[in-house]
């Protein structure tokens, strides 16, 4: 009886949640902080089934299964953690410190336990598991390699972009150390970076040519970083992207080329291009000089095509004949020639043409059909557009 009245005393000025359950699972005696929590007064509590009222069916039977074998001593916990429910309907986690009650004769009657509500801890390690859950399924997915190696050189983790980037599956790889996975891969500029970081604890960044079994190579950009396991290497597949620069520095080289080679064809056509404006000035000067001497000239000057028509009359010929330059030029000898000699002018033609040149005289009409005897000097010339003759006039007898 004093031991009893003890425990009542006891749990009257415990600030704790304590809670007395006897054999047969019923409520004998709570704290007031425990009523406060649950949100009962004493007297609805106490002789109610502590499992069957104040535990969440979910947890219910395990928290039953567990007291029993506590009291029968066929477990020996000492602590347990189990829910609560209380009258609001809310669910409190709680890790229960379990001593056995006894009665005089030694035999066991129940439990006193005392709670410590863990239910902000629970929740919170809930939380950091799911974030953790998600962080690695995020790892898992992610296009970049991602992996930790021990102090021993093994594989702890790899995501499956790392495994595929080293052609090989995480399950070959995990728990391997690199030498066994990468066979001389610590004679490597590599592994140098990986031990430096792994030792002095540094970061670096590099990127790596990587040679495969068979001779097909791969470049990686990678970031080594020290992290409490070991090292933390990420990788990025940066082959294409250097597959796509090398090409493009290929073209872009073959253009400077190109462009090099088009300068020096520009230069020299430059150059042509300058003397043969500085030639063309010359032959313009030259023509304008000629045409001047030819202006000048006191005896009728023509230039004919080799079909008789006029190109070209000075002014002397103009004077002469009564016909002005314009006139001239769409006119044909012919028409200077008498009626009578016209037919034979087709072959006069070609004789000047077959020798290059001819001398002889004839009769020609002036623009008023008077006559006057002439002597012709043809000559043949050829240039860039065509053949031409060059015929001077010469009247007889002119005063």
């Amino acid at each position: 009886m004093e031991k009893q009245n003890n425990l009542a005393r006891y749990f009257e000025r415990a600030d704790a949640f304590m809670v007395a359950i006897s054999s047969n699972e019923i409520v004998v005696d709570i704290s007031a902080e425990g009523c406060k929590t649950l949100g009962y007064p004493k007297d609805e509590v106490v002789g109610k089934n502590w499992f069957e009222d104040f535990v969440p069916r979910a947890k219910r039977e395990n928290a039953r299964k567990v007291f029993h074998q506590m009291l029968n001593g066929s477990i020996r916990h000492v602590h347990t953690e189990y829910s609560i429910i209380t009258k609001q309907g809310a669910e409190r986690t709680y890790t229960w410190h379990n001593i056995l009650s006894s009665n005089e004769n030694e035999s066991t009657i129940g439990t006193v336990s005392s709670g410590v509500d863990i239910t902000g801890r629970r929740e919170a390690e809930k939380t950091a598991k799911e974030t953790e859950d998600r962080l690695q399924v995020s790892i898992d997915s992610m296009i970049e390699g991602y992996q930790i190696v021990d102090y021993d050189w093994r594989y702890v983790y790899i995501n499956e972009a790392a495994a595929k980037q080293g052609r090989k599956t995480k399950q070959e790889l995990l728990g391997c150390t690199m030498m066994q996975a990468y066979p001389g891969i610590e004679k490597t500029p590599l592994f140098d970076h990986l031990r430096n970081c792994m030792t002095n604890r540094i970061h670096h960044k590099m990127d790596n040519e990587f040679t495969y079994p068979d001779g097909s190579k791969g470049i990686f950009e990678l970031r080594i970083n020290p992290v409490p396991e070991g090292i933390l290497i990420l990788s990025h597949d940066i082959t294409k992207e250097k597959e796509n620069e090398a090409e493009l520095n290929k073209y872009r080289q073959r253009l400077e080329e190109v462009v090099a080679e088009r300068t020096t064809q520009l230069a020299k056509i430059n150059e042509t291009l300058r003397r043969e404006i500085h030639e063309h000035k010359r032959t313009e000067e030259g023509l304008k000089l000629r045409a001047t001497i030819l202006e000048g000239a006191g005896e009728p000057i023509f230039l004919l095509n080799t079909k008789g028509f006029f190109a070209y009359a000075n002014e002397a010929a103009s004077k002469l004949y009564g016909y002005s330059v314009d006139e001239f030029l769409n006119m044909n000898l012919s028409q200077l020639l008498q009626p009578e000699e016209r037919s034979q002018l087709e072959s006069r033609l070609r004789e000047i043409i077959e020798k290059g040149q001819l001398q002889r005289e004839t009769t020609h009409l002036r623009k008023n059909k008077s006559k006057m005897h002439v002597q012709l000097c043809h000559n043949l010339i050829k240039t860039q557009h065509g053949q031409f003759i060059v015929t001077v006039a010469r009247e007889f007898n002119a005063s």
